[in-house]
């Protein structure tokens, strides 16, 4: 939370606000912008910074009040708090020494201006300031301007302050009266169109600042996007600032107003959104009235194959009886009813019978291969011959020993290609032991059951660790490393703690309280989590190493949306997985009570065939939307899990396989309103051992669509990485790391998507855990 220490109101609508960031105000640099959220409920907005004072911790704000989130912002008073504000974002303005400079800043683009004009002069140019606004009221920071410019004009539509005019009438005032070496302009977009063209005019640069629709601010959702010198660029990574030349001025007119209807209808609602109350829902779980008690039994009873209790297991029943029983299939709700609901889980979960029996089918193998196939080691002959036995809670502690995120892991891991795909019982043409269905009932009658036990820490070494994201490697490496007693700090740039798992998952695959309680956990076994910290802009890994840090694991994930490139991508109601999700799954969105705005297609194309695919068809789904799910190859191709894919045809998923888009074609706003797809076959393997698809010469179909969402991968932020000096990096903005996921620099170990350039949140786990044990080892000097 940040405390509003000034408020000064400028006219009816516009104020300043100081707001306490220190650390925001020690690393922002003039052309910086925050994201800005007020209210749990609140919507992430971006600001630009108008100013910082270092010796006291705070920022200056400029809002004028014109949507919901700048209104309630704007209702905030002094000694009020700001939800969350997290930055410095983007890239600084570049400063240098370019002679004589024109400064155009338009209504409030005269309080990001500020910063840049100070800058400028202090690099030594002739400074020449226009500031302009539709009357004397909207004319802001006049005083301070002054301080830092050569010469100052000021330009009123009606005439009411300065000269009567806009803008561009002071820019060419300026370049008429001297010669002009470059031109800075910031204000309402058509007001920087026309800047840059009187600029051009001239044949002098004019650079702009943009400020787009964003949701994270980071790269993660693409929400930003832009044709920028006929390339798709993100705003808030690749600038805010560009050559107003290269930018396509009238597709950012048309992206700026997406979201111009929901915004509308939420400000005739706008006192439900102050009023409006937080959803609480009461569920009876199957377990909450358990009368269990923790196992007193140490770890080492629990998973020793040759204890008594261990070896009576084992002589209880015969192998071929073990084989001939039927593998346990998972509950599931209605299929039409849970097309209706966001929240509620598709699988319901194993009854203690059922897991019980499931257990009884493993052959507690003296050499198991399943937990070969386990990227975390879990111990998994144990913990399933305790659940056979009835000690549930022993069989969550041994799950724990090993895995910080059972339950998480119970429900999204891959297990069809990795635990169980080297069951024994595969050997003898019979299904696996499920062995994700027993990790999820193990974790959740543990938590349900009010008895949730903490793995065995060490004491304290004091020496500080830091994690670079939250996600599942960030908390893996967390949970081990507490274990092994260092003082962990987890920084996540989100507002809320779990990465991918809260942004990226829905809530009808994994809900976001079995997150919660995993957090939860590591913060009870010492884990100390911030968020809207971002490594690399908020606070510098020369910063933390300063501060003491001893270790630093990477583990900020790939959140960089790909797109296709194709003509038509960057139309309105076109967008990547990751906004859409998280949209939906992070800022809740589909709630009217939150302020998040989104679009709900009625004729909704998904793109791609893995499980964030999946996540998204299952999620338009759920919004009332009819869709199609198209993938380049065929169904045998699809990476996702085939649990996902028969859970989207069930829900009346329609899947066009070797189809693939070409084009979309737009309507004269500029949104939609059909694909072009081109119609594939298979032809020879490729790298990857699939087949890869072909064009078939001449065959094309065109689908109407209101809405697409592009779920074809994603790539490693550069964010974090290209901030560390130093630092190898791979292909793609991947950092290079060692069989112990050390990298070049020796204190710097990184893991998960942002080594492997994509990753299942298993592997992910990990990654974390082996570059715990060697980041251990490299500490004390092994």
């Amino acid at each position: 939370m940040n405390k509003i220490v000034r408020k000064e109101q400028f006219s009816e609508k516009v104020f300043l606000f100081e707001i306490e960031a220190p650390l925001i105000a020690n690393s922002r640099k003039a052309g910086n912008f925050v994201i800005v959220r007020v209210g749990q409920k609140g919507e992430r907005m971006p600001l630009t910074i108008a100013g910082a004072d270092k010796d006291k911790g705070t920022i200056t704000l400029v809002v004028q009040q014109v949507g919901l989130s700048s209104k309630k912002l704007c209702m905030l008073n002094e000694g009020d708090y700001v939800t969350d504000i997290v930055g410095p974002l983007g890239n600084p303005t570049h400063i240098e020494k370019f002679g004589t400079v024109v400064c155009a800043g338009g209504g409030l683009g005269v309080a990001p201006m500020l910063p840049i004009i100070q800058a400028l002069k202090a690099a030594g140019n002739r400074v020449l300031s226009v500031m302009a606004g539709r009357s004397k009221d909207l004319i802001i920071l006049e005083d301070k301007v002054r301080e830092s410019s050569d010469e100052v004009i000021i330009m009123t539509d009606d005439g009411s302050y300065g000269e009567k005019g806009v803008v561009t009438v002071g820019i060419e005032k300026f370049i008429e009266q001297e010669h002009v070496d470059k031109v800075f302009a910031i204000g309402p977009p058509i007001m920087m169109k026309f800047s840059n063209l009187t600029a051009q005019k001239h044949n002098i640069p004019c650079e702009v600042s943009l400020n787009t629709i964003m949701v994270d601010g980071t790269g993660m959702c693409g929400a930003c996007r832009l044709t920028i010198g006929g390339k798709t660029k993100f705003v808030c990574i690749d600038g805010p600032e560009f050559d107003g030349a290269l930018v396509d001025w009238d597709e950012m007119f048309k992206r700026m107003g997406t979201f111009k209807k929901a915004e509308q209808e939420e400000m005739e609602h706008f006192q439900e959104h102050l009023d409006g109350k937080e959803e609480v829902k009461v569920k009876s779980e199957e377990f909450a009235t358990a009368q269990a008690k923790a196992s007193v039994d140490p770890i080492e009873v629990l998973t020793d194959r040759d204890a008594e209790w261990r070896k009576e297991l084992r002589a209880s029943m015969k192998p071929k009886e073990r084989t001939q029983i039927e593998r346990v299939k998972m509950p599931e709700l209605d299929p039409v009813y849970r097309a209706t609901t966001r929240t509620e889980e598709v699988n319901i979960g194993l009854t203690k019978e059922m897991a019980m029996t499931e257990a009884k089918r493993c052959l507690d193998c003296a050499k198991p291969s399943c937990v070969e196939g386990c990227p975390v080691n879990i111990n998994i002959p144990s913990f399933v011959k305790n659940i056979e036995r009835g000690e549930f809670l022993a069989a969550a502690k041994v799950l724990k020993n090993t895995s910080a995120l059972p339950a998480v892991c119970g429900r999204v891991c891959p297990q069809e290609k990795q635990c169980e795909s080297k069951c024994i019982h595969l050997k003898m043409n019979e299904p696996a032991v499920a062995i994700g269905y027993l990790e999820r009932f193990a974790a959740d009658y543990e938590r349900e059951s009010g008895n949730i036990s903490l793995p065995e820490i060490a004491p304290s070494n004091g020496i500080k660790i830091a994690v670079v994201g939250s996600g599942p490697a960030g908390l893996s490496f967390a949970g081990d490393m507490v274990k092994k007693g260092y003082d962990v700090y987890v920084f996540e740039a989100l507002h809320e703690i779990g990465g991918v798992l809260k942004y990226g998952i829905p809530e009808f695959r994994l809900p976001n309280k079995i997150v919660d309680v995993e957090i939860e956990n590591l913060s009870k076994m010492g884990v100390h989590f911030q968020t809207d910290v971002i490594v690399g802009k908020t606070i510098s890994v020369e910063t933390l190493e300063q501060q003491g840090f001893k270790g630093i694991f990477v583990g900020s994930g790939a959140g960089l949306p790909n797109f296709m490139n194709i003509p038509g991508e960057n139309a309105i109601n076109i967008m990547s997985s990751n906004e859409y999700l998280t949209r939906v799954n992070l800022m809740d969105a589909a709630n009217p009570a939150t302020d998040t705005p989104i679009n709900l297609g009625k004729k909704v194309l998904v793109v791609g065939g893995g499980n964030t695919a999946m996540d998204s068809c299952r999620t338009a789904k759920r919004l009332g939307a009819e869709v199609t799910l198209v993938y380049r190859r065929s169904e045998q191709e699809m990476p996702a899990r085939l649990e996902e894919v028969k859970h989207a045809k069930e829900e009346g998923i329609n899947f066009l396989c070797l189809h693939n888009p070409i084009e979309y074609l737009t309507d004269e706003a500029g949104a939609v309103k059909a694909a072009v797809l081109q119609v594939m076959e298979l032809g020879e393997p490729d790298a990857s051992g699939r087949r890869s698809p072909v064009p078939v010469e001449g065959k094309m179909v065109t689908l109407d669509v209101d809405q697409v969402v592009v779920a074809v991968g994603v790539s490693p932020n550069p964010l974090v990485p290209k901030s560390i000096e130093g630092l190898e990096l791979g292909r793609k903005n991947t950092i290079v790391v060692n069989e112990g996921m050390q990298s070049n620099r020796a204190e710097i170990f990184a893991g998960g998507d942002i080594v492997r350039g994509g990753a299942t949140v298993i592997l992910a786990m990990g990654d974390g855990r082996r570059a715990a044990q060697n980041m251990d080892d490299y500490l004390k000097g092994k």
